[in-house]
């Protein structure tokens, strides 16, 4: 069991885990993209975000709760941004959840009914601690890494302006390659339940 479902198991909530893109559709998108002519780096960030964005956008459930119609005139990325966010802050306002990924930390914010994680290490570490835990091969672990790294400062960049590695997004930060997972899942679980004892607001931890 991942972190993020052991937490939310842990706290008695609901996870909710990352928008899933097909890797092939990542790969399509990416592609090219670096050394794209005439577009400066923005440009052709923006070029990718949108090309996911309607991939993802055309795939069902994107977080399992229904956007607040009518989404007309909407583009395909405001569409996916509003359905996105609806759901969060559904999910804030009834239930409760971990949430892996989405923007979470940056669109929910400072609101004191959330905690904030991220997990992170030095980019040699994690590429062996995935092949180590996903039994893949160094080639694989690497192209997997980078693309992770890559959607997710693209999102947030493009959408929140956002950076993410931006320390003062998270209340809890782990480096989860030297501290072992079972104990990162103790740990935020730990942490998350002080912080809403001390600020009186439901568990929620994103990252």
């Amino acid at each position: 069991m991942g972190v993020g479902p052991e937490v939310a198991r842990r706290l008695d909530l609901p996870f909710v885990g990352s928008v899933v893109v097909p890797s092939a559709i990542v790969g399509a998108a990416t592609e090219g993209s670096e050394g794209a002519e005439g577009l400066a780096a923005d440009e052709r960030g923006d070029s990718v975000v949108r090309r996911l964005i309607v991939a993802a956008a055309r795939m069902p459930g994107i977080i399992g709760v229904a956007m607040p119609q009518p989404s007309i005139g909407m583009s395909e990325e405001e569409r996916f941004k509003a359905e996105n966010e609806a759901g969060m802050a559904q999910l804030l306002a009834t239930t409760g959840a971990v949430i892996r990924g989405r923007g979470g930390a940056a669109f929910l914010g400072d609101d004191p009914r959330c905690f904030h994680v991220r997990l992170d290490g030095p980019l040699e570490r994690r590429i062996r601690q995935a092949m180590r835990i996903e039994g893949i091969g160094e080639a694989e672990a690497r192209r997997r890494q980078a693309e992770t790294d890559r959607v997710r400062s693209l999102y947030l960049r493009r959408f929140y302006d956002r950076d993410a590695s931006d320390p003062t997004m998270y209340h809890l930060m782990l480096d989860s390659t030297v501290v072992p997972l079972s104990v990162c899942s103790d740990l935020i679980a730990i942490a998350a339940q002080a912080a809403r004892a001390a600020r009186g607001g439901a568990p929620g931890p994103s990252g």
